[in-house]
């Protein structure tokens, strides 16, 4: 994927960025200098984000926004040209859930899962594709790990992240087919520490919980906004996430097992919840409850293996260059002959080429 214009000089769109992830990602880029529209349901919460965007040193603009209906989106794209005059990046990051088994969601509820999750993110880019062509710009859909792994009591939710892979997974082929310009991301997080679970429907009758290992929006915000610079077709964030992605290719029966064990007590904790307390599931819930939720005393403030899968190259580079002060100090390159060796000599073979580097650890 091609490296794209500084974020200072881009114009960057998230749907869904009054809390949680969102919130985080919009506060990242307007750090960097980013020009921030964000779409929501809560004017109270926009207009808190928007208060943080400009905290930052930028400029932002809030957008009331339910991403179910297509004509909203919609208008929070001509909102944006019509202030910006364009669109460089569209993050798509609009979610509910519903806490309980499969066999008892409602109609109404898992269509509504859908309409957010699902088609919010397609509607975004039906919307926005027209400016990112123009701009050579970036869409990037916020995905889960359990996109490809779907676990006790979030059928709803994983199946709506399942089809958000697949479906992005035929645009971007589309996209390269006809050269637009247009890069696709899709973000696979682990659990993050978001008022989410606060605000979730459930039918447990506990509050809700992220699966640990549990990690502050910060570092998967960051993540999330190098990717506006330099795409990343498909970016697992946090240990949690590659492991479960790991284990899913090598073994889904053992993780089957897994879950049979602890897939329903590690979603809750034992704080009782009733289950008819208000959620967001079809109404959006007052106030700004701003980027964190209520497990600090938990989560993680860095992700060291999803800062090495990024900063790889950088690893690389330094391994070479520190090879190469090596050499300059009279040490025998690797692999290269002694002088004298029968038929082996420099002059036959040249010299190591300095530019060979070493990656760092893999990812998917």
């Amino acid at each position: 994927m091609e490296r794209k214009k500084p974020l200072s000089e881009q114009v960057v769109v998230i749907a869904g960025g009054s809390y949680g992830l969102g919130r985080a990602i919009a506060v990242a880029a307007a750090g960097r200098g980013a020009k921030v529209v964000v779409g929501a349901r809560t004017r109270e919460a926009l207009d808190g984000t928007v208060a943080d965007i400009e905290a930052a040193g930028s400029i932002g603009l809030g957008v009331e926004t339910d991403v179910s209906d297509r004509g909203q989106v919609k208008r929070l794209a001509e909102a944006t040209v019509t202030r910006f005059g364009r669109i460089d990046t569209y993050i798509a990051n609009a979610m509910v859930t519903v806490y309980a088994e499969a066999h008892r969601l409602e109609d109404e509820e898992l269509r509504r899962v859908f309409d957010v999750n699902f088609f919010g993110g397609v509607y975004g880019y039906w919307t926005v594709l027209p400016q990112l062509r123009a701009s050579g710009g970036t869409f990037i859909q916020i995905a889960s790990a359990l996109s490809y792994r779907g676990i006790p009591l979030q059928a709803a939710y994983c199946s709506t992240k399942a089809a958000l892979r697949t479906f992005f997974e035929s645009a971007r082929v589309e996209l390269e087919k006809e050269r637009a310009g247009v890069d696709v991301c899709v973000i696979l997080p682990a659990a993050i520490n978001t008022p989410q679970f606060d605000r979730a429907r459930q039918k447990v009758g506990l509050q809700p919980q992220p699966v640990p290992p549990i990690y502050q929006p910060k570092p998967f915000a960051e993540a999330v906004v190098r990717c506006c610079e330099q795409p990343v077709r498909e970016l697992p964030i946090g240990w949690g996430a590659q492991k479960l992605l790991w284990g899913q290719k090598l073994s889904p029966r053992a993780g089957d097992l897994v879950l049979l064990r602890n897939g329903w007590r590690a979603q809750h904790t034992e704080e009782l919840k009733p289950t008819d307390s208000p959620d967001n599931l079809f109404d959006a819930m007052p106030g700004d409850p701003g980027a964190r939720g209520r497990f600090d005393a938990q989560a993680r403030d860095s992700t060291a293996w999803s800062w090495l899968r990024l900063h790889r190259g950088m690893i690389g580079a330094g391994v070479a260059s520190g090879g190469r002060h090596r050499d300059r100090q009279g040490r025998r390159p690797c692999g290269e002959p002694e002088r004298g060796a029968r038929g082996h000599g420099t002059e036959r073979f040249g010299k190591v080429d300095p530019r060979v580097r070493v990656d760092g650890p893999p990812g998917l």
